[in-house]
Formats: C-alpha cells, structure tokens, sequence
C-alpha cells in the first residue's frame, strides 16, 4: 500500500483482442504498425543495457500479446527455466562492451549538459524538477556503468530464485500453478535488474480470455468463468488471486539492494505499472479500470487511490514522472515516444 497509487480509470479500447491497447496508443498511428509504450519507453532506457527489453508471460496466447515492437507482437517468454538460462546462461547480446559503453555515457552526458544549460534560464520550482531529473541520470549512468564495464557481479551468473522451490518449467501436461509461475517471473525480472541486464521488463499475465485457474481458490472454475458464470464474491476472489502476483513483484522489488545505486532498493528507480485491457471484466466495459503505479522515485505520489481520468494519460503521467517527457512528440525522425494521451497527463499520479 504505502508504495503503490491505486488509480480508477476509464480504459480505451476495452473488450476481447484489445489487449495491446492498454499499452497506449501505439507509436506513430493508431493500428497495429508500430511501438507500444513500454517498448518506447525502452528506445530510451533500454539502448544502454545488454537487452534492450525483456517480455515474460504467465499462461498467454501467441495471437494475444500485448506488447509490439514495429508493428510485430513480442513473444512473452512462459517458460520460467529457459527464460533464466537464456539471460544468466549465456553471454548477452551486446558484446562490444567498450564501445557501447562510450556511445551510452556521451549521450547521458548530452542530457546533463542540456539540463545545466536549462537551469540557467528557470525559476525555483521548475529547477528542483530538473536535479531531481539530474540524479535520475546519474542513476542511469551508474548502471551503464556497471552493467558494461565488470564482470557480472557475484550471484549474477547464477542468481538464486524460486525460494518456493516451484517447478520451473510448465509441465508437459497442463499449465501449471499460474501464481507460482507468477513468481518465478518476478524472481527473474528482480535479478535482471540487479544484474543490470535489463532497464524494461514487460509481464504478460494471462491473456484476454481468462482461461488460468486459482490453485487455491475456493472458486474452481477459470478466471472468465468466474465473470460470466458465477457471482461477484467469486469474481472477487479470482481478481485478487491475479492481483497477488503484482503484489509479490513490486514486494520483490522492495526487498532486493540496488548495486548500481548503493543504499537504495530496486524499487527506489524503478516503476511497476500494472495495466489491463478491461475495465469490469464481467460486461467487458472500460470504466472503473484498475491501474498501478508502484515505486518509491521521488517525481510519483504513492500511498493513495484515487480516480478519474483515462489510462492513456496516466501513461503520459508515467513517462514524465520517469524523467523522459523531452523525448515526447509527434515527428517521427526525432522523438521516440508517442504522446498517447495528445500531451494530456495524469497529474494527480505526480508531485
């Protein structure tokens, strides 16, 4: 609670096969041609990493995926195991470490040098903005940084996960426990960015069918039953079974040290937002549409849940809370993300 902004939303798009809209409104039109925000908003943070972004799934559909790169959908890797052999058994795509490393820091010092300049011609309240992005930078360089220049830190070749003790893979047989992959996921996104693999994670969990089960529920049936073919206690209970797997992420994230900002958690620099594709899953609605914002970075205003407003602009609200409204904009040679919202912004998700 004391990290999370609950927001109430309407939902654009709302209703089956939309599920890459909750991503915003895609880079450069409105179709199925182009960016969605988190890939994006990886344009930006992800080019300093080893991969530039990262997508996992719990139980999703290939032909209903929500994030897309150019127009593509991006695979959501559901199989825990090889998604840990592929980012902590191998060695990262990115190999020219020395020059990716020169390319990275020359452009963080660009935006710094920028930013000085812009503090000259500003008033009091508009430079605390500007050096509270002035650390976020030096945050990021930080991690360009060490993600580039040492050997992969101790417990990083081979990072401990699955304290549950979980299998790893979905069996050959069904879908396994959906909570429990769930957290595999976690364990996995929280050590890539311990590792500094990764700035962007994407999590997919399920997809606009609803066809995962509880395990523990004492609803029996599957997550879309439970909006058409029972009653709302038991709709309830599904949704919260879904919600405790944010939960442990974002705990995961409060837990786990930060070394590339030494003193501080994972969630101190990170933002979780959770997003869905429907308001009230029962009618398929967009009202009343459930988004999160998680994190503990100073530009966000957390320990609330309020209303109003759409997602798209609570997605605008994301990216300038990030620090990367300057790279917001319609023309497509030189800005990287999409004003989705027309430029509106969720201010009330903001200090």
């Amino acid at each position: 609670q004391s990290v999370c902004h609950f927001r109430e939303v309407q939902v654009n798009g709302s209703g089956h096969g939309n599920a890459r809209k909750c991503m915003g409104a895609l880079r450069w039109s409105r179709d199925w041609t182009s960016d969605t925000i988190d890939q994006q908003i990886a344009s930006v943070l992800g080019t300093s990493s080893p991969y530039t972004s990262y997508a996992l799934g719990v139980q999703t559909n290939t032909q209903n995926l929500v994030t897309r790169r150019g127009g593509s959908a991006i695979p959501a890797q559901n199989d825990p195991a090889a998604a840990y052999s592929q980012l902590f058994g191998a060695p990262p795509p990115n190999q020219d470490r020395s020059g990716l490393l020169a390319r990275k820091t020359s452009i963080m010092d660009l935006h710094r040098e920028a930013l000085s300049e812009l503090k000259t011609k500003l008033g009091t309240f508009e430079l605390q903005t500007l050096e509270s992005h002035e650390t976020a930078l030096a945050a990021v360089k930080a991690r360009i940084t060490e993600s580039l220049t040492t050997e992969p830190a101790e417990g990083c070749t081979n990072p401990a996960w699955n304290a549950g003790g979980y299998p790893t893979s979905p069996p050959a047989g069904g879908p396994g426990v959906f909570a429990h992959q769930a957290e595999l996921q976690s364990d996995i996104i929280a050590a890539a960015f311990r590792c500094g693999l990764t700035n962007v994670m994407t999590l997919q969990l399920g997809w606009h069918q609803a066809t995962w089960y509880g395990h523990d529920t004492s609803f029996r049936g599957d997550h879309h039953n439970s909006c058409h073919g029972a009653g709302a206690m038991e709709n309830a209970e599904m949704t919260n079974y879904l919600s405790r797997c944010v939960a442990y992420l974002v705990q995961k994230l409060l837990d786990e040290d930060d070394p590339a900002v030494p003193g501080t958690k994972l969630l101190d620099n990170t933002v979780v937002v959770q997003v869905t594709d429907m308001g009230d899953g029962r009618d398929h609605s967009g009202g009343n549409g459930p988004n999160v914002i998680a994190t503990r970075m100073p530009s966000f205003r957390v320990g609330q849940a309020t209303r109003g407003g759409d997602n798209y602009q609570l997605l605008e609200a994301v990216v300038e809370g990030l620090g990367l409204g300057a790279y917001k904009g319609t023309n497509v040679d030189t800005d990287k993300i999409w004003p989705c919202a027309d430029g509106q912004v969720e201010t009330a998700v903001l200090t």
